[in-house]
């Protein structure tokens, strides 16, 4: 690539013909950047800055009497006609193109230089940065093994000691509110029966003397499912071939009539729904303590597991779950999933001679 000498901007080739060149230093220009004729310049033409130092020269060589300047003083160099010597112009085109070339490579060499230092600085920063977080995830996992260590050392188990303790306090707390309660199951349901009626009723068959006032409230409870349909429902009558119907809730107005109930109830056990005024056919209906639902889960657990271990007694009192295993043993009072297990195998504990054994895996 050729520049101009005046403008700096490049010549291009089609160009460099109508241009002026320099004899000495061979740098071109643009006419427009010259002043003058560009017709009236010699073929030996020299640029401003050469011209300049020629004149420089001249003026320090000293002159002899002949007009001469003394052999030790250069000579200026007169090239060739630039319009006769194409292959001279060529070369030197050449020559000035492979400088530039050189002079942008260096720099572009120098850029290179300086992007690669940026780079290594910045692989070392991240570097860096990389051995930072390391050191900061180690020390998080350090702290994260010293929780695990101390939750197995048994800060973790004296927690959901205390959750399970409260859970059981709330349950019998919500058990003390259901102390004047009873639950009478497997009795007819029939529509538009008297709830307050059919207790007092169910009441004088065990024998038992119940006011209206001795009600505070009556209910049946849980969904109505359709295979508990009351007679005349859909065509279908609620015999003894009829589905279990809803439970009968109720609510004494004090605690000694609901055990004096309770009482009755297991003297006249098997005690059927004949003579209390219902169409359906008789059904024996049975009358219990009416239990949470955490104790209402946990009993029925204990039936099952004491029917496969061959216990004779298991029964509610007072909103409690107690369970013997013969008339001579004695009685066990569960509070939780946890004690059924320690109930029902704690004989074989002691036969075994074994201590400190998790039978709570056992359920």
């Amino acid at each position: 690539m050729t520049k101009c000498g005046g403008c700096k901007k490049i010549v291009p080739r089609g160009d460099i013909a109508k241009c002026a060149k320099c004899a000495k230093c061979a740098i071109i220009y643009h006419p427009y950047c010259l002043k003058g004729d560009m017709e009236a310049r010699p073929a030996t033409w020299l640029c401003p800055a050469c011209a300049q130092v020629v004149e420089e020269t001249i003026a320090v060589a000293p002159v002899s009497e002949t007009g001469v300047s003394s052999p030790g003083l250069p000579e200026l160099v007169v090239a060739e006609d630039r319009l006769n010597s194409t292959a001279n112009d060529t070369t030197e085109e050449f020559k000035v193109e492979l400088g530039l070339e050189i002079r942008l490579f260096r720099q572009e060499l120098t850029a290179a230089r300086e992007e690669i230092q940026m780079f290594r600085t910045e692989v070392k920063e991240l570097k860096n940065s990389f051995t930072e977080t390391n050191n900061r995830l180690n020390a998080l996992d350090s702290r994260v093994d010293l929780l695990e260590q101390r939750l197995t050392d048994g800060t973790g188990s004296r927690l959901e000691s205390i959750i399970a303790d409260l859970r059981v306090e709330l349950n019998e707390k919500d058990q003390e509110l259901l102390e004047n309660d009873v639950e009478i199951t497997n009795l007819n349901e029939e529509n538009g029966e008297n709830p307050t009626h059919l207790i007092l009723s169910v009441a004088a068959k065990l024998g038992l003397n119940l006011n209206e006032s001795d009600v505070v409230s009556a209910e049946r409870v849980g969904a109505r499912k359709g295979w508990s349909r009351a007679p005349g429902e859909d065509g279908k009558g609620a015999g003894a071939g009829a589905g279990r119907p809803r439970p009968l809730v109720v609510r004494l107005s004090r605690r000694a009539l609901k055990d004096d109930l309770i009482t009755a109830a297991r003297v006249r056990r098997g005690a059927t729904s004949a003579d209390l005024g219902q169409s359906s056919a008789p059904r024996p209906f049975f009358v219990n303590e009416r239990l949470t639902k955490i104790n209402r889960q946990l009993f029925y657990q204990v039936r099952e597991i004491g029917r496969r271990q061959s216990w004779r007694f298991l029964w509610t009192k007072k909103g409690r779950i107690y369970a013997r295993q013969a008339q001579d043993t004695p009685r066990q009072w569960i509070r939780t999933s946890n004690d059924n297990s320690c109930v029902w195998y704690c004989t074989k504990c002691r036969d075994d001679n074994l201590t400190n054994v998790n039978l709570t895996i056992i359920l």
